[in-house]
């Protein structure tokens, strides 16, 4: 008696699941929506506020260890191949890229195979002069032996963008 019961319980629960994943599967492969999985959610890209360079670059600290969206072009960006196995277990590519937007310029590195990057798109697979926008996590490091201390930018998600 209660195996038909149990049996008609996990059915609902999977027709539940389904009907909720589905939708979510559509949304997903829409090109215009392209979820970035940050952690165990998927966010949308365009749900973080815009920052611009310059105001990053002269307030580090309110961004330490925060994932910032930031819109420019690409300046200038070098690839290299990463030997060092201490690093990440094994060899990597490393990617840095100078951003402008129409307040400053940073630099983002995206660190391939080791990184934090999430998206399908990745740092190599990008030209000098295209617009992207992207997901950055910001470090500020606070040593107290360094004079000059500099931002650190890594990539968490990259898209194009859309015009």
């Amino acid at each position: 008696m209660t195996d038909p019961l149990i049996y008609i319980g996990l059915r609902s629960i999977v027709l539940i699941l389904s009907g909720l994943i589905g939708p979510h599967s559509v949304l997903a492969s829409d090109e215009l929506s392209l979820p970035s999985r940050v952690g165990s959610m998927r966010i949308s890209l365009p749900s973080h506020e815009r920052i611009l360079i310059a105001t990053v670059l002269a307030h580090p600290d309110r961004y330490q260890m925060r994932d910032v969206r930031l819109t420019g072009t690409i300046r200038a960006m070098q690839t290299e191949i990463i030997t060092n196995r201490m690093i990440c277990g094994s060899a990597h590519e490393r990617t840095t890229l100078t951003l402008e937007d129409d307040s400053g310029q940073i630099e983002i590195l995206d660190q391939g195979a080791c990184g934090k990057n999430v998206g399908a798109l990745k740092a190599p697979m990008l030209k000098t002069g295209q617009p992207i926008d992207l997901l950055v996590q910001i470090m500020f490091p606070t040593s107290l032996g360094s004079s000059g201390s500099s931002v650190e930018a890594t990539i968490r998600y990259i898209d194009l963008v859309r015009e």
